[in-house]
């Protein structure tokens, strides 16, 4: 699964991010996505988002929960791609989680280097602060924490925790809205994948169609690893409201690295109280 964080302020930032009414607000999503992301196996990944979101004056808080299932690939990792992850107790690799050893005998041989396995995903805390600069240029500084709820044994997560920033800026031209931004994230190590910090970059740009928007954004992220390849993705996506206080978001995501899924598609619907 590609990693929406970066999607995700994206699409705050065309909906006006700083302009947004303040509140408590709530959504959930569906998101697919599937690739072979370098190795021999096609990965293919399902996630459920569930997400709060509190905003006041400059400030913005979210919280996000996925479920996630995940078919394919044992060193394949949800947001970081083929990592080489050797856990010997990953999808496919002797405990059960979906490699048919349902005794889970750590001592069976691993016959597979894939499976299945489903669950709840990390848990991702981010707040961002919308800067008045006094111009017509808006600023936003961003910090997100990834906490390892995704269990490592089925290959949902890495089993440690991340810590990002991101500043993100944006203008309006007549209607379009044209944003990007920078980030830097400390990716935890675990016991059998070795990550490293990384860079990303994302730029796009979003218009109105009568009362709903539209728009296009490209989005490139370091490797994790020293094996991996960087992600370079594009991503068309289109928003429009059934009433005063509900948004849906659709996206379709295309892969143009062996870092990144081939394709994806998602959902999103948030409501404000």
């Amino acid at each position: 699964m590609k990693s929406r964080t970066i999607l995700a302020v994206a699409l705050l930032l065309a909906a006006g991010a700083s302009n947004a009414a303040d509140g408590l607000s709530v959504g959930v999503g569906a998101d697919y996505s599937t690739g072979d992301y370098g190795s021999d196996t096609t990965t293919e990944i399902w996630s459920v988002p569930f997400n709060v979101r509190y905003a006041s004056d400059n400030w913005t808080w979210k919280a996000t929960l996925p479920w996630m299932r995940v078919d394919g690939d044992a060193s394949v990792v949800p947001g970081l791609g083929n990592v080489g992850n050797s856990n010997p107790k990953g999808r496919g690799r002797g405990n059960g989680n979906g490699n048919g050893n349902a005794g889970g005998d750590p001592t069976s041989p691993a016959t597979t280097d894939s499976g299945s396995a489903s669950g709840i995903g990390d848990l991702r805390l981010t707040g961002i602060y919308a800067f008045d600069t006094g111009t017509d240029i808006g600023v936003d500084l961003g910090a997100t924490i990834k906490i390892a709820t995704a269990d490592e044994d089925k290959g949902l997560g890495t089993g440690a925790n991340d810590y990002g920033l991101t500043v993100d800026l944006y203008r309006d031209f007549g209607g379009a809205l044209v944003f990007g931004g920078v980030g830097y994230t400390m990716l935890g190590d675990s016991q059998y994948i070795d990550t490293n910090a990384v860079a990303s970059a994302n730029a796009g740009v979003s218009w109105p169609v009568g009362d709903s928007n539209m728009g296009v954004m490209y989005d490139w992220r370091e490797a994790a690893t020293e094996t991996a390849d960087d992600r370079s993705e594009l991503t068309g996506f289109y928003g429009f409201r059934t009433g005063e206080a509900s948004k849906w978001q659709l996206y379709g995501t295309l892969g143009l690295s062996d870092g990144s899924p081939d394709w994806g598609a998602g959902v999103a619907y948030n409501w404000l109280f």
